[in-house]
């Protein structure tokens, strides 16, 4: 990582992330947990409010804890820590404050952090690799798995209807990912990244591919780049390509590329992290093990 210089500014500003009815269909297990997409975007929102408008490239993404939320709150206070820089870059971190045992002891809690960066700016630190081509951006090579969207949502990505964007189906082969997703039945969610829905469709996506050639249920865990060149929206099919890079030990890499009907591309993502982060609590079912 290159040598940093000391901030022109550092702020804490106090957040109150509400939770809307529909963020409750995003649950693991029997907790609801705050979507990566979602921290991005109230960050992002929160960065918009103090003036940074440079906010649809973003680096070096990191979700370190997963955000749980109680069943019955409504609200959740949270802090985004933001700091910027004198060559345009900024690092927003989305903490909360965490109780010990009896309330002995608090501490912050980081379950994000992010670089926002000019779109003119040289990337540094990030694989220069170019995500998938959108134009050629066809049904990937070889021998296809196709998982149609009731299974994923029903067997491999058990969440609500809010949360169950992909449409038609995912087709899978070892060297890659296509499937259909939505923008999302919810306009409120929209921000300065536009819909939220189609990149966390695509995770599942990434997530069924997982489970079929690794044997294994990953989560989200970060994202070198992600360029946003025309926000999503409500309503709107896009059409998702994901290429598998190479694991890094047990962890999984993806490029992602969302497009609209006419391949023109939305969102290019390179580098999605994911992982299993609950130690092999979750097991992909049998039937979608390669060779079965």
């Amino acid at each position: 990582m290159e040598n940093l210089s000391e901030p022109l500014e550092t702020i804490a500003i106090p957040l109150v992330i509400f939770v809307p009815a529909y963020l409750r269909d995003h649950h693991i297990g029997d907790r609801i947990v705050l979507p990566a997409v979602e921290a991005l975007q109230i960050v992002a929102r929160s960065a918009h409010a103090t003036g940074n408008t440079d906010l649809c490239r973003q680096e070096r993404a990191v979700f370190r804890h997963p955000l749980m939320i109680d069943s019955g709150a409504a609200e959740i206070p949270a802090v985004h820590e933001h700091a910027r820089y004198a060559d345009g870059r900024c690092l927003s971190r989305l903490t909360t404050l965490r109780s010990g045992r009896q309330m002995k002891f608090t501490r912050r809690m980081e379950h994000l952090s992010v670089w926002f960066a000019p779109a003119d700016r040289e990337v540094v630190g990030v694989e220069a690799d170019p995500p998938p081509d959108p134009v050629d951006a066809g049904a990937p090579e070889g021998p296809a798995f196709m998982v149609s969207d009731s299974r994923l949502y029903e067997e491999l990505v058990p969440f609500g209807p809010a949360y169950r964007n992909v449409r038609g189906g995912v087709l899978l082969t070892p060297d890659g990912i296509s499937a259909s997703v939505s923008g999302g039945d919810f306009p409120e969610a929209e921000g300065p990244l536009g819909s939220p829905f189609p990149l966390d469709a695509a995770m599942h996506a990434a997530c069924a591919w997982g489970q079929r050639y690794r044997n294994r249920v990953v989560f989200p865990i970060g994202f070198d780049r992600r360029e946003i060149l025309s926000p999503t929206r409500a309503g709107e099919i896009y059409f998702c390509r994901i290429r598998p890079l190479p694991d890094e030990g047990s962890v999984l890499r993806f490029d992602v590329c969302l497009c609209g009907p006419d391949r023109r591309p939305f969102e290019v993502i390179h580098g999605l992290a994911m992982k299993d982060i609950f130690a092999g609590r979750f097991v992909p079912p049998a039937w979608v093990g390669e060779g079965v």
